[in-house]
């Protein structure tokens, strides 16, 4: 009887994990995201120079602009990630990058990330 609800339990769990992904895209200020995939990155960067992260790069949040126009939040791993790359970066406003992890919601639990 244990051994059927430890393996329930286990089942359970696997169940609700989330599937792992991988996904390419354009690194955005977290803010910025939404606009950009609604009005374009370029009209966006040109309108709001807030958004652009070439002078200041370093931001509280950022984002996943994939080239379908999905948009996905990076969590505290993505974001230490993000700035790891963009540190190294010339052209910050539109560094592509693959990135590897979990999707839940909105939000990629980052485990993995590589400049293309």
């Amino acid at each position: 009887m244990l051994r059927t609800g430890t393996l329930a339990l286990l089942l359970a769990a696997l169940a609700s994990a989330s599937p792992a992904a991988q996904m390419q895209g354009v690194i955005a200020d977290w803010n910025c995201v939404k606009t950009m995939v609604k009005n374009g990155r370029a009209k966006t960067l040109k309108q709001n120079q807030n958004c652009s992260m070439m002078k200041s790069y370093s931001r509280e949040g950022y984002g996943l602009i994939t080239d379908d126009k999905h948009y996905y939040k990076l969590d505290d791993a993505g974001r230490n990630w993000a700035l790891k790359l963009l540190k190294d970066t010339t052209d910050k406003d539109n560094l592509r990058v693959i990135v590897d992890g979990d999707v839940q919601g909105d939000t990629i639990h980052v485990t993995n990330m590589s400049e293309l």
